[in-house]
C-alpha cells in the first residue's frame, strides 16, 4: 500500500518539489523548486535541499545539513545546477554538499556513501557507492573518490585530487596529489603507507590478489624505477585486474600520485 509523504506543519515545500512514497520531513525543513526525493527517504529537522537537487531512495539525513547551496567561488553564481544524491546514502549532522560550478553541472554522491558530521564536499565532487567520510572531512571542489574509499577524521583533499578504489587515508592528512587505488596513507603531508589490507579483506580479495598487489605497490615505491618503468613491468609481470586498475589510475594522474 502507498504511503503518502509526512511533512512536518513547520517544513516549506515548493509547490515543483517531487516527494514519492515514504517521504519524511521534519520540522522547519526546506526545499526549494525542483527538488526531488526519493521513496522511504527522511530529513530530519532543518534540513535545506537546494534548487533542482536530487536524493535518491531510503537515505537519512540528519539535521542542519544543506544540500546543493551555491558553490563557493569568486567568479559569477551559477544558477542552473545541483546536487545528486544516490540511494541508502547516511548524511550525520551539519554537513554542507554545494551544488556544481557550471550551467547544467552537479555534484554526486553514489549509492550507500556514509558521510558524519561536519563534512564539506565542493562543488561538481564525485563519489562513487560506499565511501566513508569521518567527522571534519573537506574535499575540494572537483575531488573524485573512488568506491570503497574510507576517509579519516579531520583530512583534507586539495581541488581536482582523486583518490583511488578501497584506499584509506588517516585522519587529519592534506592530501595534494592523487592517491592510487587501494593504499594506505597517512601523514601531514599525504603518503603513501603500504596497501589497506584491512579494507582489502573486507571487500573479499583473496590472498593471491593481495600478494599481486603486494608486488604492485614494491615495483612503483620500493624498486627505485622511473615510474614509466615501474608501471610497464607491473603491467607485464604482475597483470592481474587489479594491478591494471592500479596502472590506470596512475597513468591518467595529472596531478601526479602521492609517493613514500
Amino acid at each position: 500500500m502507498a504511503t503518502e509523504p509526512a511533512i512536518h506543519p513547520t517544513a516549506i515545500v515548493h509547490p515543483t518539489t517531487r516527494l514519492t512514497e515514504g517521504v519524511r520531513l521534519g520540522a522547519y525543513c526546506v526545499l526549494e523548486e525542483g527538488v526531488e526525493v526519493g521513496e522511504g527517504t527522511q530529513l530530519d529537522h532543518h534540513v535545506v535541499v537546494h534548487r533542482n537537487s536530487r536524493i535518491g531512495r531510503d537515505c537519512h539525513i540528519h539535521s542542519g545539513v544543506v544540500v546543493g547551496h551555491t558553490p563557493m567561488v569568486r567568479d559569477a553564481v551559477t544558477k542552473e545546477s545541483r546536487a545528486d544524491l544516490g540511494d541508502r546514502v547516511v548524511v550525520m549532522p551539519n554537513v554542507t554538499i554545494e551544488r556544481g560550478h557550471g550551467e547544467g553541472t552537479a555534484t554526486k554522491i553514489g549509492d550507500e556513501c556514509y558521510i558524519m558530521s561536519l563534512v564539506h564536499v565542493g562543488h561538481n565532487s564525485e563519489l562513487s557507492a560506499r565511501v566513508t567520510l569521518a567527522s571534519v572531512v573537506a574535499l575540494g571542489g572537483f575531488s573524485i573518490i573512488h568506491e570503497g574509499v574510507f576517509f579519516g577524521g579531520g583530512a583534507m583533499l586539495h581541488q581536482h585530487c582523486r583518490v583511488g578504489k578501497l584506499a584509506m587515508i588517516g585522519g587529519n592528512v592534506r592530501v595534494i596529489q592523487d592517491v592510487p587505488p587501494f593504499l594506505l596513507a597517512a601523514e601531514f603531508n599525504v603518503a603513501a603507507k603500504g596497501l589497506n589490507l584491512v579494507g582489502l579483506r573486507r571487500a573479499g580479495f583473496t590472498r593471491e590478489q593481495i600478494s599481486a598487489l603486494k608486488q604492485a605497490y614494491k615495483l612503483l615505491y620500493r624498486s627505485r624505477l622511473s615510474l614509466k618503468d615501474a608501471l610497464d613491468r607491473i603491467e607485464k609481470e604482475v597483470g592481474t585486474p587489479e594491478a591494471l586498475e592500479f596502472i590506470r589510475f596512475i597513468r591518467e594522474s595529472k596531478r601526479g600520485i602521492c609517493r613514500e
